[in-house]
């Protein structure tokens, strides 16, 4: 098995949005079915995949893609964070507030945002190399450090954050998802120096 990294390109955003869903068990597309962009879809993820399509920093711009045996494995959507702490919008929907507040305390840090495997290329590797790349991108960007955040209950994928040298620096009670089962209790800003 070869594995290979390399840039995202407009093509991939399809993906992106399946790989961005899988990364937050699925709770994406539950937002995306109530997007305003919804109708005459017929599909959430088309909803992503426009979203995804955008020219903003959360978008195939941002993105990395790992391939193995001709077919996308996995994706790292992240970006530097400005120096300084930005504002939370006091709009904001509640259940993203405890994730945006803790995202605003990574300021100088380079973004995880999204860290996506498909399911058949979990455990070979894929994930780690994914962070190899964040590793690189964030010496290439002159960040201070990388951050990213994860549910407390996610065992597996604090762990491997914490074999990479990530440590917990502040958390969020969660609020919930309407319609989503939660599993866990707290978002938890995990960060590399």
């Amino acid at each position: 098995m070869s594995l290979t990294l390399r840039p995202a390109q407009k093509a991939d955003a399809a993906e992106i949005a399946l790989l961005v869903n899988i990364a937050v068990h699925g709770n994406m597309a539950r937002g995306w079915a109530q997007d305003d962009e919804a109708e005459g879809t017929y599909e959430p993820l088309e909803v992503g995949r426009l979203e995804m399509l955008k020219d903003d920093v959360f978008s195939w711009r941002s993105a990395t893609m790992a391939e193995a045996d001709g077919e996308i494995a996995g994706m790292l959507l992240g970006y530097r964070k400005p120096d300084t702490r930005q504002k939370v919008p006091a709009d904001i929907w509640a259940p993203l507030r405890p994730i945006q507040e803790l995202e605003e305390e990574a300021n100088g840090r380079w973004f995880i945002s999204m860290l996506g495997v498909h399911k058949s290329w979990r455990s070979k590797g894929v994930g780690s190399l994914l962070l190899d790349e964040a590793d690189r991108l964030t010496g290439s960007t002159k960040a201070n450090g990388q951050a990213l955040i994860v549910e407390d209950a996610n065992d597996g994928a604090r762990k491997l954050y914490e074999r990479r040298g990530f440590s917990v620096m502040a958390s969020r009670p969660m609020v919930p998802f309407p319609g989503v089962l939660q599993h866990g209790s707290d978002w938890l800003l995990m960060v590399k120096e």
